[in-house]
């Protein structure tokens, strides 16, 4: 029987920065169920929790090996973890310089202002959901964590949606935008444009006039000159990228 909730952790990076493949690599070597191949893996593109659904005494070891090879990792309740709200999906705005105006299925409009977005997240993700077990805890979880973030092949998106997601007010509303059912003609009237292309000027123009908001990774490249989506290995893997920054944020903020 699966433990609840209130009894697992999670291993949160401290920094942006994760551990290394040679860090990774000797770390798993003290644990005999994780091997080079699962450091490989973990370290093409962990962003924030590099492990989750742990117990706490497998937990503590890996914290404590972790620590010895030079590489902060926090170990943290997974009930301690913000709570995403349910998200609100959106397929038709209007970008205007003081706000966003977003069009509800029933035609209701309203205007959120730039200053309001807190934090802003964007990728080519899976909609796979991975299953773990107790017993196979950690082999999953590596498993599924796998190739978080990495660089698209010419046609790695065709299995893959585009998704724009930003946070307002602190986690207090959460909306998406899955590019192949939203209204570009609305922002932007380019119809050489491909789909993937507006896409990133649209992730674009948002990070331009919410400027204070946080990014994730994939957000990041795009605005730093990246060509192609990053893509994510799947949808929770996106998801834990967030998490991981409002939590981090908020810890900044208890801090000051």
């Amino acid at each position: 029987m699966c433990m609840q909730n209130n009894f697992l952790f999670a291993l949160l990076q401290k920094h942006t920065a994760g551990p290394s493949l040679d860090q990774l690599k000797r770390v798993f070597k003290q644990f005999s169920h994780l091997t080079d191949a699962d450091a490989v893996r973990l370290s093409v593109g962990a962003h924030g929790i590099l492990m989750k659904n742990l117990e706490q005494q497998p937990a503590r070891a890996l914290q404590i090996a972790f620590q010895k090879e030079g590489t902060p990792v926090l170990m943290v309740a997974q009930r301690d973890l913000p709570a995403l709200p349910e998200k609100k999906f959106l397929h038709r705005a209007e970008i205007w310089p003081q706000a966003l105006t977003i069009c509800d299925p029933g035609g209701a409009t309203a205007a959120i202002p730039w200053n309001d977005v807190t934090l802003i997240a964007a990728g080519a993700a899976q909609d796979i959901d991975r299953n773990r077990t107790q017993t196979e805890m950690l082999r999953r979880h590596l498993d599924a964590n796998s190739d978080i973030l990495s660089k698209s092949p010419p046609d790695a998106l065709s299995d893959s949606r585009l998704i724009l997601e930003f946070i307002v007010r602190d986690g207090e509303v959460r909306y998406e935008i899955d590019a192949a059912e939203f209204m570009f003609k609305q922002v932007i009237d380019r119809p050489g444009l491909g789909l993937e292309e507006k896409f990133i000027w649209l992730v674009r123009q948002i990070c331009r006039e919410a400027a204070q908001a946080s990014l994730n990774s994939g957000a990041r490249s795009l605005v730093d000159g990246a060509q192609r989506v990053p893509r994510y290995a799947n949808r929770q893997l996106f998801t834990d990228e967030i998490v991981w920054l409002l939590w981090r944020a908020r810890q900044v903020r208890k801090s000051s």
